[in-house]
């Protein structure tokens, strides 16, 4: 979904829907960080990134969450793991916790660029689940 989002924007440019997608893009890498035990203290969500640098981020996030799925149990995402928030308050979560909220915090804003895009007359990529499957022969 990300990939599509990234092409769509490339294709036909919003700068309101770009911003969103390079929040939705460092908050993934933010979120790995802290699952590595990483200080996100002080960190920016909101940085202004151009799309190259979207895909650049994108293709390293997508590396990262795929070595650590692909080797994850259960024991994994059970394991709590302790960070500070970017205001430095000090939480705990599991694994599993943290990686729901990257995929809910990622498919909120990735509808928040749909929306966007048609707002300003322009086609969004289609994003749904079920639509990749279709695509993929995996449905």
């Amino acid at each position: 979904a990300n990939r599509r989002t990234i092409a769509a924007l490339r294709e036909t440019p919003s700068d309101r829907s770009l911003q969103i997608l390079a929040h939705l893009l460092i908050t993934k890498q933010e979120y790995f960080d802290r699952l590595a035990g990483r200080n996100s203290t002080g960190f920016d969500f909101w940085p202004p990134l151009a799309i190259d640098e979207c895909e650049q981020l994108f293709r390293s996030t997508q590396e990262q969450y795929s070595r650590l799925i692909d080797g994850a149990n259960d024991d994994l995402l059970d394991h709590t793991t302790s960070y500070k928030t970017s205001e430095g308050i000090p939480y705990e979560n599991s694994y599993r916790e943290l990686l729901t909220h990257v995929l809910f915090h990622s498919s909120i804003h990735r509808g928040n660029v749909v929306l966007k895009m048609r707002e300003e007359g322009l086609k969004p990529p289609m994003i749904d689940y079920i639509v990749y499957l279709r695509e993929t022969d995996n449905g």
